[in-house]
């Protein structure tokens, strides 16, 4: 990856420009070691809020968490918008997980920057039928502590589709706490020769190949990723529908699973399946964590 396409994609959770969503810096907030005593999760209307929610309740289910709310936006966000100022406002010292439809993203930013609300990861996903990737994962987060790519990737590994997660970290990880490299379970592993190090997870193609899907400089040296540095795998039974793992994924994060952290400003994971189709609808939406 080349330096300003790296600096592009940190600088978008940093500046508060993520996907020109005007997301506030002063919003952003790392609180890691942070537990909630309980979760909200937000549905406004998308054609994927019903997979997404099963996907929620798989992940509460596999940490033993009973603590979580669902709230229906009925009409969307646009007509339920008074209910959302209200949870927004009267919610405080809940974590709130949000799915919404791109319009809506920018009409709840907007409510979100106005109730002080501290931003915890966000990230963009869609599946097409164009492109080599029929899902595609963009995310960002404060730190390691609230990644949900490696999760995500576990999931959706086991499914007959292309997949790519692009993930970035505001924060690195702390050296004291975090793994220098981490092998992923059935993947290949590099990580780039640099200071501010990408690691790059490959399944199904070759490195030059997986740099060129995802756009990333093939040209700077790449290093191999012992597979014994790290070996762990998702414990949940993976799910036949991309939607559910984002759900599953997501949720898990945002209640705390513990995750691999790697020493790294980026990484990415990509998968090229034999048979590559959509496990579930072609769906565009955007997911929230954030503190209220």
């Amino acid at each position: 990856m080349d330096v300003d396409r790296r600096t592009l994609m940190k600088g978008m959770l940093a500046s508060g420009a993520l996907l020109a969503l005007g997301v506030p810096s002063w919003a952003l907030g790392d609180q890691s070691a942070r537990r909630s005593k309980h979760c909200l999760l937000v549905l406004s209307g998308t054609g994927a809020d019903e997979a997404f929610a099963r996907g929620t309740q798989a992940a509460c289910a596999a940490m033993t968490y009973d603590g979580l709310r669902t709230v229906q936006l009925k009409g969307g966000l646009l007509a339920g918008m008074d209910q959302m100022v209200n949870l927004l406002g009267h919610s405080r010292g809940a974590r709130m997980i949000a799915i919404l439809d791109d319009a809506s993203a920018v009409i709840f930013l907007e409510l979100a920057r106005s109730s002080g609300v501290r931003m915890l990861s966000m990230g963009t996903h869609a599946c097409s039928t164009d492109g080599a990737c029929r899902i595609r994962h963009e995310l960002a987060s404060t730190s390691q502590g609230h990644s949900a790519g490696g999760l995500l990737a576990s999931q959706l590994r086991h499914q007959q589709s292309s997949f790519s997660i692009e993930e970035s970290f505001l924060h690195d990880a702390s050296p004291g706490l975090a793994l220098t490299a981490w092998s992923a379970p059935g993947f290949c592993s590099y990580r780039s020769g640099e200071s501010e190090s990408i690691h790059l997870h490959c399944s199904g193609l070759s490195l030059p190949d997986g740099c060129g899907l995802l756009a990333l400089d093939t040209t700077e040296q790449w290093i191999p990723i012992s597979p014994q540095a790290y070996d762990r795998d998702s414990t949940a039974s993976p799910s036949e529908n991309w939607v559910e793992s984002v759900g599953y994924a997501v949720t898990a994060s945002a209640l705390g699973m513990d995750s691999v952290k790697e020493s790294c400003s980026g990484r990415a994971f990509v998968h090229q399946a034999t048979e590559s189709e959509c496990s579930g609808p072609q769906e565009r939406f955007m997911s929230f964590v954030m503190d209220l």
